[in-house]
């Protein structure tokens, strides 16, 4: 079975990492469209409902995770795995954008119009934002398509995203919530 999301690309900068992302057809596009497996991401990762959530219906993701793009739950999981690992530092944020009608046609067909986001993660380190990316991906696969099968173990898969940037970084977890402290001071 084909997966929840296409990443068409991943563009990695200074700053924040771009994913280009499509909603693969035949998947609900909103997370009205399957209310329980927007559920079953809520309840492996309930943090989600309290971050900030500019641009949308209130002042926190909670506001608008029951009729939002699927694109954008992405995002905001994404952000909470990226903060849980204590690696991202006191602020890590996204935006989420529905490309264009022209470019959603170049990259998949016209058929994808409306289902092509482009999603903006603060970038601390590229393979925490990656990992934490195709990590959040993974558990909204299993929300979406395989509710009958165990739960993801958000823990572990946080745990684990921490343990290879630290081994492929040198930081630690505590250390990176210090030094990221230290650069906001």
């Amino acid at each position: 079975m084909a997966g929840l999301f296409d990443i068409r690309s991943i563009t990695v900068g200074p700053e924040k990492c771009t994913a280009t992302v499509a909603v693969v057809l035949g998947a609900p596009l909103m997370t009205s469209d399957d209310l329980e497996a927007a559920a079953a991401v809520y309840y492996l990762a309930p943090g989600i409902v309290d971050q900030a959530c500019l641009g949308d219906a209130g002042k926190t993701f909670k506001d608008c995770m029951g009729s939002t793009e699927i694109a954008h739950l992405l995002e905001h999981l994404t952000i909470e795995i990226m903060s849980k690992t204590g690696l991202a530092g006191k602020v890590v944020c996204g935006r989420t954008r529905t490309v264009s009608t022209e470019r959603a046609s170049e990259l998949m067909g016209e058929q994808y119009a409306g289902r092509v986001f482009e999603i903006d993660l603060s970038c601390p380190d590229d393979v925490l934002a990656i990992g934490a990316l195709s990590s959040a991906a993974f558990i909204m696969e299993w929300a979406f398509f395989h509710r009958d099968q165990p739960a993801p173990d958000f823990k572990g898969t946080v745990a684990a995203l921490a343990q290879l940037v630290e081994s492929l970084s040198g930081t630690t977890a505590d250390q990176g919530a210090d030094s990221a402290g230290d650069a906001e001071a």
